[in-house]
């Protein structure tokens, strides 16, 4: 994905209520791969037992690939869950059919256009289900003969889902994902579009000489960003650990990216001059800095900053102390993971401190 010099007028942001409740479907499906979010399966397991059966048998949806279909709207801050839905039920059969199928395929072999459009490949597609998994390769062809049903059964999970849970999940995550997406518009005022896409690595690979950004994917793909065909980014609680990515005509190009994790607030008290002195200690080191620089984009382990900065898990566990005695750093418990986050009210309790001293000085 290659940007021009103007690159920040090319990109958009936005929030979808339909994809965080599809993102947070997805987390359900494989609930060990998301330490962060172990919070929320656990308050699904409070979910009615015929919905809970129902989210599983349908889970194949969500999975793996995430149909495009998903960001119907996604870039119109006036569309709540339903138009959203609407939006989807009124696209054509044929994208439809293309995106279901994908969740159902081996998209690094196959796309649900090679399906579509090419009857052999249909059929050997099916055949070599039938032989592996004959109750997928039945929905598979459901799918391909007529994808409403398959897409109203998966719907109605949706839409059973959020009015049960998710509804009032998304009023707590919404304020969030708007407060995220003004800090990043800040960031990228001042500093430009790629300090803000390096804090999406090690998902992705930036090139800021030649204003490049590079995703591993099972295709390829080389695209510009322009006015005509520009980028937004979808801020999202859920979507972590993972960087989503939409390029594929006729959908609009997309990256759904995490937003820093929800975080007790904590309360502000006044800043002791000592306190001061022992944070701005613990600032005066690069390694504390860089890791500061990764808590700031969301909550990660000690495990996870080892790999980011190239150090020991010990070396970093020390300076993950020194943080958190400087109160720079919080920390929480998910599952078996013990996850770092930057405290955002110490920063601004500095910020504040400092700046106070400016009057002193002119004196």
């Amino acid at each position: 994905m290659r940007f021009t010099e103007t690159a920040e007028e090319d990109i958009a942001f936005s929030v979808s209520p339909l994809l965080e409740a599809v993102h947070s479907w997805h987390v359900l499906t494989d609930p060990g791969h998301h330490a962060l979010h172990i919070p929320w399966v656990r308050r699904c397991r409070r979910l009615p037992t015929a919905l809970r059966r129902r989210i599983r048998e349908h889970g194949f949806a969500v999975a793996d690939y995430i149909p495009a279909f998903f960001e119907s709207r996604a870039g119109d801050h006036d569309a709540d869950f339903a138009d959203q839905l609407a939006a989807i039920r009124a696209l054509p059969p044929t994208l439809l059919a293309t995106e279901l199928a994908q969740t159902l395929i081996d998209t690094t072999r196959y796309t649900g256009h090679h399906l579509i459009e090419d009857p052999a490949v249909r059929d050997a597609v099916l055949a070599e289900l039938q032989q592996a998994e004959p109750g997928r390769a039945a929905r598979l062809s459901d799918i391909l003969t007529d994808p409403r049903p398959v897409l109203e059964d998966v719907l109605a999970v949706l839409e059973d889902y959020w009015s049960t849970a998710f509804a009032v999940e998304w009023e707590r995550v919404e304020p969030s994902l708007y407060e995220s997406i003004a800090r990043t518009g800040s960031r990228i005022a001042h500093q430009g579009l790629f300090p803000m896409l390096r804090s999406l690595v090690p998902q992705i690979r930036i090139d800021p000489a030649r204003r490049t950004l590079r995703l591993d994917r099972p295709h390829d793909h080389d695209i510009e960003v322009t006015r005509g065909r520009p980028v937004t980014f979808t801020a999202s609680h859920y979507v972590w650990p993972h960087v989503r990515v939409t390029c594929d005509r006729p959908w609009p190009q997309r990256i759904t990216y995490p937003a820093l994790p929800l975080a007790p607030a904590s309360a502000a008290r006044p800043i002791s001059q000592e306190d001061t002195l022992t944070t701005l200690r613990a600032l005066a080191a690069a390694p504390r800095l860089q890791i500061l620089a990764h808590l700031a984009t969301q909550g990660r382990s000690t495990q996870e900053l080892a790999t980011l900065l190239g150090l020991s898990p010990s070396v970093i566990s020390r300076h993950l102390h020194q943080l958190t005695q400087a109160g720079l750093a919080t920390t929480r418990r998910e599952g078996y993971y013990v996850l770092y986050s930057l405290n955002t009210t110490r920063l601004d309790q500095i910020a504040t401190a400092l700046t106070a001293l400016a009057p002193r000085l002119e004196e």
